[in-house]
C-alpha cells in the first residue's frame, strides 16, 4: 500500500497544494519554513488516525493562520465562512472495500485516507454567539476532527489501515519521541494477534510477580499490601524499549540513535510497514555513518519513503528526480522528476557539492573554480557597488565540464543563471557551439570573446598588469607574472580579494555577467 497524492487546504503555511508522490522514495527539500517538515506532520497524522495527536498539538497551529487571519477580519462573520481544514491521501489501488469510494474533494473513486478539521454543527447556536460578539475569538474548541476512508467509514489509531513508522533525528534524546517510536515499530512489527497475545502475558507475568514475590512482604505492611500497578498508563506498550547489544538504545550517542532507528525501520525485509517518515536523517551522523545511512535507505523494499532534508548528499546521492522542491517564499513546490536520468545518475556519482545552495538560490553564478569564486564579491562591489549578499546572488563553483547538467536543473526549477567560462582559445567552439540552444532569457554563458585571453587569470593580467606584476613579480626569476598566476591560481586571487587594490578592472565579460544577473 502506498501514497499516489496528498492534498491539503489550510494545513499550517499552504493555503492549498496537491502533490503527486513516487511510490519508492519521497525528498523534500527546501530552506527553513520552507513546509517540508510540514507535508511530513500531515502524512503522520492522517496515517495514525489520532484525535488526541492533533489536539496535543492544537488547532491553532495546524490551521493556516493567513486563513484565520482573513476570516477574523470579515465582516460580517458568518460560520459558513468559517475555513475548513483537511488532508487527503491517495492511495494505490489496494483491492480493500473499506479504503474505496469517492468520500474526497476530487470526487473520485478511489482508495484512500483523509482527515477533516471543520465547525461541529452541534454547536451552531454557540458559534454564531462568538462571531456576533464585539470582539470575537476564533472558535478553535468547536471544531470537529474527523478520521475517515474514501468510503466514508470512520477509523481511528486502533484499526488504521496504513502502518507507518516516524523518525524525527531532530528530536533524539526527547523521552516522548522515543516512546512514540517504540510504539511504532512494536505495531508494525507485530499482528493485532500477536500484540494481544503480549499484552495478555506481559499482565500475567506481572500478576504472578506480585503473588510470587511480593506477597511475602505484605506481612510487614500491617493489613496492607504490595501491588504492581494496572492501568492504561501502566501497560506493556509504556514499558516497552528496544535494547541494541546490551544497551538501551535510548543510552546511545545521538549519531548511533540516528543510525539504529533508521536501519530498523528500514532494512527488514516485511510489508508490514507501508510508510517510513524521516525527517532531518542526516543529523548528528557523521561522513561515514552517513554513508551507510545513504546506502540502507538505498536498499529498503517494500516501503514508501518520506524524507525532509538539509542535506546536500542526500539528495543528490540517493536520486534527483525524487526530489521536490520547497521555497520559504511561496507555497509552490517544483518537483525534478522530469530531469534526464542521465543527470541524476550524474549527480549521484559527482563529488561532493553546494547542489542545494543551488537549486534553493533565485538567482545564480557559476564558476568554474575557487579563483572565481574568492574574487566574485570584490567584482560585484567594484561593477554593482553592493555585495552579492545584498543583491541576493549565490556563486558556485562547479567544474566547467558540469555547467550543461546544472543549466538542465535550472531551466527546471526556474533559477536565472549566468554561467562564467573560460573560452579556451576558441570561443566560437567552446560557447557558441558548446551552449547552442541551451540560453534563454533565464540562462546566459559569458566569456571573454577573443581566443588570446584564453582564460580566466590572462585576463586578469592584461586587465591589471601594472598591479599584478606589484603583488607577484617581486619574487620572480625565471616565470613571468602570468604564469605563476596561472600555476597559483587561488593563492593569487586570494591576495587580490584581501587587498581589494584601487584601480583594480573588473574584465568586461564578468562586468557584463554581474549587470545581467542583477537585472
Amino acid at each position: 500500500m502506498y501514497i499516489t497524492k496528498l492534498k491539503l487546504q489550510n494545513f499550517k503555511r499552504f493555503p492549498a497544494l496537491v502533490i503527486p508522490l513516487d511510490k519508492d522514495l519521497n525528498i523534500f527539500v527546501g530552506d527553513n519554513e520552507s513546509g517540508k517538515s510540514t507535508l511530513l506532520q500531515a502524512i503522520d497524522i492522517v496515517i495514525r488516525g489520532s484525535r488526541r495527536l492533533v489536539e496535543d498539538v492544537g488547532l491553532e497551529r495546524l490551521i493556516n493562520s493567513d486563513a484565520i487571519a482573513s476570516f477574523l477580519a470579515r465582516t460580517p462573520k458568518r460560520i459558513e465562512d468559517l475555513p475548513e481544514m483537511y488532508i487527503e491521501l491517495y492511495l494505490n489501488d489496494t483491492g480493500n472495500p473499506f479504503l474505496n469510494g469517492n468520500n474526497n474533494t476530487d470526487r473520485v473513486n478511489c482508495d484512500g485516507l483523509k482527515m477533516v478539521c471543520k465547525p461541529s454543527l452541534d454547536y451552531n447556536e454557540t458559534i454564531a454567539s462568538i462571531l456576533a460578539s464585539d470582539a470575537p475569538a476564533f472558535p478553535f474548541e468547536y471544531y470537529d476532527i474527523v478520521f475517515s476512508t474514501f468510503r466514508g467509514d470512520s477509523y481511528n489509531g486502533h484499526n488504521r489501515p496504513m502502518k507507518g513508522v516516524s523518525i524525527d533525528n531532530s528530536t533524539i534524546g526527547n523521552d516522548h519521541a522515543m516512546f512514540q517510536y517504540v510504539q511504532d515499530i512494536f505495531k508494525a512489527k507485530l499482528s493485532e494477534e500477536e500484540r494481544t497475545l503480549t499484552r495478555y502475558q506481559y499482565h500475567a507475568a506481572k500478576c504472578r510477580f506480585k503473588d510470587e514475590a511480593l506477597s511475602r512482604y505484605d506481612e510487614k505492611l500491617s493489613g496492607y499490601s504490595f501491588s504492581v500497578k494496572e492501568s492504561s498508563k501502566d501497560n506493556l506498550e509504556t514499558d516497552l524499549t528496544i535494547i541494541e547489544g546490551g544497551i538501551d538504545i535510548s543510552n546511545k550517542g545521538t549519531g548511533k540513535q540516528c543510525f539504529i532507528k533508521t536501519e530498523l525501520a528500514l532494512k527488514q525485509a516485511d510489508d508490514r510497514i507501508d510508510v517510513v517518515l524521516l525527517e532531518e536523517p542526516e543529523n548528528h551522523l557523521s561522513h561515514l555513518n552517513m554513508q551507510k545511512m545513504i546506502q540502507t535507505i538505498s536498499e529498503s523494499e517494500n516501503k514508501q519513503l518520506f524524507i525532509a532534508t538539509h542535506s546536500n548528499q542526500i539528495s543528490t546521492r540517493l536520486n534527483l528526480q525524487k526530489c521536490s522542491i520547497f521555497n520559504s517564499n511561496s507555497s509552490s513546490f517544483v518537483q525534478l522528476r522530469d530531469i534526464s536520468p542521465d543527470t541524476a545518475s550524474f549527480f549521484i556519482k559527482a563529488p561532493d557539492n553546494n547542489f542545494l545552495q543551488f537549486i534553493l538560490s533565485n538567482k545564480a553564478i557559476l564558476v568554474e573554480g575557487d579563483a572565481e569564486f574568492m574574487l566574485m564579491d570584490y567584482f560585484c562591489k567594484k561593477t554593482l557597488g553592493r555585495t552579492l549578499e545584498q543583491i541576493k546572488v549565490e556563486v558556485i563553483a562547479v567544474d566547467g565540464k558540469c555547467f550543461k547538467r546544472y543549466i538542465e536543473v535550472a531551466k527546471t526549477v526556474g533559477i536565472r543563471t549566468a554561467v562564467i567560462t573560460d573560452n579556451d582559445e576558441s570561443y566560437e567552439k567552446n560557447i557558441e557551439e558548446a551552449y547552442y540552444g541551451l540560453v534563454s532569457e533565464t540562462i546566459q554563458v559569458f566569456s571573454d570573446i577573443n581566443d588570446k585571453r584564453f582564460t580566466f587569470e590572462v585576463c586578469i593580467y592584461e586587465d591589471n598588469a601594472e598591479i599584478c606584476n606589484g603583488m607577484f613579480g617581486e619574487k620572480l626569476r625565471t616565470r613571468s607574472v602570468v604564469q605563476y598566476m596561472l600555476a597559483n591560481k587561488a593563492e593569487c586571487a586570494y591576495l587580490i580579494a584581501s587587498a581589494e587594490p584601487d584601480g583594480f578592472v573588473v574584465p568586461d565579460y564578468i562586468k557584463n555577467a554581474l549587470q545581467w544577473i542583477n537585472s
